[in-house]
């Protein structure tokens, strides 16, 4: 019969075994618990020049993703090791997990890839990837870092990330300008939405347009040009769409009703808009606005006025974009009238 080891000893010889270990680096100890998960879970599969573990692999049948284009047009879904969903752009996936809320954009968006801009571990899932694919890949600690090393083992000295993560990508394109695609988005919507004979407006009135700003307005009722002085305070009822017709705003309660984003806690009222000496100056309810907005409502100048203001993401929300609502890179529409 084996005798047990009393606790105090076997703390002892515990401790000895632990300070005769060299002391692990945070990646150390992370890559040390992923091998182990994958020792167990995926046996056959080993890792990639990059480090990553690809675990499933449907090709595309477009081009190639490069690393020389910026901008990344994809659909990611992140799970914990253990299999939780922590983020996902998949409407099915938000469903199925019963966290969907109707009013948030899912789907593809435009993401900038490289140094200091995506993940090393996000990269090495892309490349080698064609447009159309999809690849499923468990993402070491150490690579979940926007830095850039020489080695795997300067990934892991440096790392201070602890969990490893699963990642779904599926690829949709490349942009290397990404300012003109938008253009290009706004022209193409403007041309099927309002027909031939449009032409984009200057953002500031004597400029020069360049393609990033529309406003449209039917002024044949009214007469002259009135210019609020500064100071003054009007109010407008506005609704903010994506360009694919998804409302992100309103201050109409039947608009947010027909687009299912309606919220009992908030008070549908028309905004208050105090103009400034310039347009960059308005502000709604005491906030500042994007600049998009601004400059299409400063070329509004008659109560009753309706107008449709279109602009790109350098005048709106860039590579941020807005919550969960608005994705980065989007042109937006607002419809405005002044009451």
């Amino acid at each position: 019969m084996l005798k047990r080891i009393p606790l105090a000893l076997l703390a002892g010889i515990l401790a000895v075994s632990c300070a005769q270990k060299t002391t692990l680096t945070t990646g150390e100890k992370a890559q040390e618990y992923l091998e182990k998960f994958i020792e167990k879970y995926y046996p056959h599969v080993t890792p990639d020049e990059s480090g990553i573990y690809i675990l499933e692999d449907t090709p595309g049948t477009g081009k190639p993703w490069s690393e020389d284009s910026l901008y990344t047009y994809a659909s990611i879904t992140i799970r914990t090791l253990g299999g939780t969903v922590s983020s996902t752009q998949e409407e099915k996936t938000a469903q199925q997990l019963g966290t969907y809320v109707k009013g948030n954009y899912y789907g593809p968006r435009f993401l900038q890839t490289g140094e200091n801009m995506s993940y090393a571990g996000l990269d090495g899932i892309l490349r080698g990837m064609r447009m159309g694919g999809t690849r499923k890949a468990l993402v070491p600690a150490c690579l979940l870092t926007t830095s850039r090393y020489g080695t795997f083992k300067e990934y892991l000295n440096n790392s201070t990330q602890d969990s490893s993560l699963e990642y779904t990508v599926t690829l949709g394109g490349q942009v290397s300008d990404i300012e003109q695609m938008e253009k290009d988005s706004l022209a193409r919507y403007v041309l099927r939405t309002f027909g031939e004979g449009i032409k984009p407006s200057p953002v500031k009135v004597g400029e020069e347009a360049d393609g990033r700003f529309y406003f449209l307005t039917d002024s044949s009722g009214f007469v002259g040009t009135k210019k609020f002085p500064a100071d003054t305070t009007i109010k407008i009822n506005y609704t903010g769409r994506l360009l694919n017709g998804q409302v992100f705003d309103t201050t109409l309660e039947k608009a947010a009703k027909d687009a299912g984003i309606y919220n009992s806690s908030r008070s549908y009222t028309a905004a208050n808009l105090t103009i400034g000496s310039n347009y960059t100056e308005i502000k709604m309810n005491d906030s500042s606005l994007i600049e998009g907005f601004s400059a299409g409502v400063s070329q509004m100048h008659w109560l009753g006025q309706k107008g449709i203001i279109l602009f790109v993401s350098t005048l709106g929300y860039a590579s941020t974009g807005s919550g969960q609502t608005i994705p980065p890179y989007s042109p937006l529409l607002f419809e405005v009238e002044l009451l």
